[in-house]
């Protein structure tokens, strides 16, 4: 999905999901991960939240023209390792275990971009005395509130895609590449629902670096994506549906395109079957 120079889509066996509107459809027990790519000239500060819980507390920083794979949560605090992302099926037990939570399913991406200041004021002599032609700059040395402090974040970046200063680890290969048995596991019984909850997967080893804190707009932006693990006809997901895949018209049996919203033989509307 695309808002605001920032792309978010979802990832499972190192593919690209593909998305209808808001939702995408992967089979309960697949784990994934959330490609971001900021198209942006300046750096974003991004904050994912998965099942209404924020697993990025204090911001992942992406660079402008930044790709990053992000697939494991920093609500643990750690830098160095944690638990990939697995979507599973919220059944009745999990639910009288843990309640039902309103943003359940969701992945909701929210994130400021970087604030960018005026250049260097000019200095001029003007009656014996130094003038600074800098709105800005001017304001800020006569103590204005609202510019002497503005609103800086902090966060973390990954050190597989980050784009800073030399660093012993910038070139460490983060594991993007997920279990293939995991993304295409199928189920006899049928799901009790449509819904599904994301929990702690195997192990991730995914690195982050502590960056500088720097000013933000105030304006926010957002993302939502909607993970179903059955279509609305309640046809189980067997298999992930990826940007490539070919869907089949229910009408006249036509194989279209992988991007084709409508039957090119017949003009139905495609329909998701597992």
């Amino acid at each position: 999905m695309f808002n605001s120079k920032l792309v978010a889509s979802i990832k499972a066996n190192g593919k690209i999901l593909r998305e209808f509107k808001d939702t995408v459809y992967i089979p309960f027990g697949t784990e994934y991960s959330i490609l971001l790519k900021n198209l942006n000239t300046v750096r974003a500060i991004v904050n994912i939240y998965i099942d209404g819980e924020n697993v990025t507390p204090n911001g992942l920083v992406i660079n402008a023209g930044q790709q990053v794979d992000f697939e494991r949560s920093l609500a643990n605090g750690s830098l160095t390792g944690g638990n990939k992302f697995k979507f599973i099926e919220r059944t009745g037990k999990i639910e009288d275990h843990r309640g039902v939570k309103l943003e359940d399913g969701l992945i909701r991406v929210e994130y400021q971009f970087e604030k960018v200041y005026p250049k260097n004021p000019v200095m001029t002599w003007n009656n014996g005395y130094n003038t600074l032609h800098d709105s800005w700059t001017s304001t800020l040395l006569r103590g204005s509130a609202a510019d002497v402090t503005p609103s800086y974040m902090k966060g973390t970046v990954s050190c597989a895609d980050m784009a800073v200063g030399a660093t012993s680890i910038n070139n460490m290969a983060v594991g993007a590449t997920l279990s293939a048995s995991a993304a295409t596991h199928s189920f006899n019984a049928a799901p009790q629902t449509e819904t599904g909850i994301t929990v702690a997967g195997s192990k991730s080893e995914q690195k982050f670096v502590t960056v500088s804190n720097f000013a933000t707009e105030t304006e926010k932006h957002s993302i939502v994506i909607k993970l179903l693990g059955e279509t609305e006809d309640n046809k189980a997901i067997r298999e992930p549906i990826t940007v490539k895949t070919k869907p089949k018209c229910t009408t006249c049996g036509k194989q279209n395109k992988a991007t084709a919203k409508f039957c090119s033989e017949c003009g139905t509307a495609l329909v998701i079957y597992a």
